[in-house]
């Protein structure tokens, strides 16, 4: 492939924790001529640890001016922060600041996962809905809180309390399966699983299939999201209503 040819359609910048373990994804999630630039974020420690106490540090503590400003001298199109808790973990104010701040600094439209998701339900033209989490209970609650922020009603809300990383990163399709069908209920217009280290898109389908409703997780929201701020508005089959949606 020539190099020239990397990117001719739109270059993705990817702002990612250190820990997580779902980097493939994000290539797979991406259409041809669609470059994807990754660069992570440091964890408070050396565990990965996922709870509302390191998270909100995460959140707070990161250079993104630096990061973003990193990332801008690929030039890119758009550019998300791919953390779930870590943009929902100090609400909805904190996240629509820091996409400014991200935005400014790499000279594109920026989002975050928390964003994409709120985004998502209002393209699918969903009201209630259901949070699959691999979290503790107090991350679950400021997810509930957030999405109820912007007018949604949770019907139903799992989480696995998982707090590592690497844990949360090698959940496999039985697992996700279960979890998604724990937090199904038949009011549930959508199903979201949670956190940018789970790969789901591979079974999203097959998952979409089953239960008859739209299932997707942060990770897909993050691309579909970042995708159309960058001006790639591609269906992709086979991964889910989300994917299916055009302009």
């Amino acid at each position: 492939m020539e190099h020239n040819l990397f990117g001719w359609r739109a270059r993705l910048g990817i702002i990612y924790p250190a820990s997580g373990l779902a980097d493939m994804e994000y290539y797979h999630l991406a259409p041809a001529g669609v470059s994807i630039h990754i660069t992570r974020t440091s964890m408070p420690d050396e565990e990965g640890s996922v709870t509302l106490e390191t998270m909100t540090e995460v959140a707070g503590g990161e250079p993104f001016e630096r990061l973003a400003a990193d990332l801008a001298t690929v030039y890119p199109h758009a550019l998300c922060w791919m953390c779930t808790s870590g943009s929902f973990s100090r609400g909805p104010g904190w996240d629509e600041q820091l996409r400014q701040r991200l935005s400014a600094h790499s000279g594109c439209p920026a989002t975050t996962t928390s964003t994409a998701l709120v985004t998502a339900f209002e393209a699918l033209h969903v009201k209630k809905v259901a949070l699959a989490t691999p979290y503790e209970p107090r991350l679950n609650e400021k997810l509930v809180q957030y999405v109820e922020h912007f007018g949604f009603e949770v019907v139903n809300q799992v989480g696995l309390n998982l707090t590592r990383d690497w844990d949360i990163g090698r959940l496999g399709a039985p697992a996700l399966r279960e979890l998604v069908l724990q937090a199904d209920t038949p009011e549930a217009e959508a199903i979201f699983v949670s956190d940018t280290g789970i790969v789901l898109s591979p079974i999203a389908q097959s998952l979409e299939d089953d239960f008859g409703k739209p299932v997707f997780s942060a990770n897909m929201a993050s691309m579909w999201h970042t995708l159309r701020l960058a001006g790639v508005h591609e269906a992709q089959p086979g991964l889910g209503s989300l994917f299916r949606l055009g302009d």
